[in-house]
């Protein structure tokens, strides 16, 4: 698995491990929305610092197109970029999309700053 996700402290913590195809993206998704909804939260970091593709701009837009089905209208995502270029290239895009559709998405370079806007 390309991915994994847990519960800590009412922040959902989402980490892309390598390559990570479109098919994992969407059970990532799931996943983290079933987390939201047993435990009642909004708040996600999604760890892309380790995250070296695997998939196409089409396959990012596809994921915020399921936002809207899924109701996460509200939630807040913390995005820590990858080391790789390339990737760094689709989790921009991927921020600037959601932005588009009005969700509230934010690019930063480390963990702990993820979080202390999160936590804000």
């Amino acid at each position: 698995m390309a991915w994994t996700t847990k519960l800590n402290n009412n922040i959902i913590e989402l980490a892309f491990i390598g390559t990570v195809s479109a098919t994992e993206l969407k059970e990532a998704l799931l996943a983290s929305n079933t987390l939201s909804k047993d435990n009642n939260t909004l708040l996600i970091l999604a760890d892309c610092s380790t995250m070296l593709g695997g998939h196409t701009l089409a396959d990012l837009y596809y994921i915020i197109s399921l936002f809207e089905s899924l109701d996460l209208r509200k939630m807040k995502e913390a995005l820590v970029l990858p080391n790789l270029d390339s990737s760094k290239e689709q989790v921009k895009f991927y921020e600037t999309a959601c932005l588009n559709r009005g969700f509230d998405v934010k690019i930063f370079p480390d963990t702990d700053t993820a979080l202390a806007w999160l936590k804000s």
